[in-house]
């Protein structure tokens, strides 16, 4: 499979890809794009492990506040 993903796309779709919302093909392509590109890949290791330490927090007790500004900022990070 040729590897018709770039760094654009990458980027877009890493949330999606994380969340493992993307179709087969798409996830594929972007996992193929993330294996040749050292740049995206840090990124994607970057969101990976912040998504983990929200996932984290979000499960000790905060006061719901917090918890409503994080969803909130994620949120607009999504777009």
């Amino acid at each position: 499979m040729s590897n018709d993903c770039d760094c654009g796309d990458a980027q877009d779709q890493i949330y999606e890809y994380l969340d493992a919302e993307l179709d087969e093909e798409t996830a594929a392509s972007v996992r193929s794009h993330l294996q040749d590109c050292d740049g995206c890949l840090d990124s994607f290791d970057f969101e990976r492990r912040l998504k983990l330490l929200v996932r984290k927090c979000l499960s000790e007790d905060l006061p719901e506040s917090l918890e409503v500004k994080v969803r909130d900022l994620i949120r607009q990070e999504r777009g």
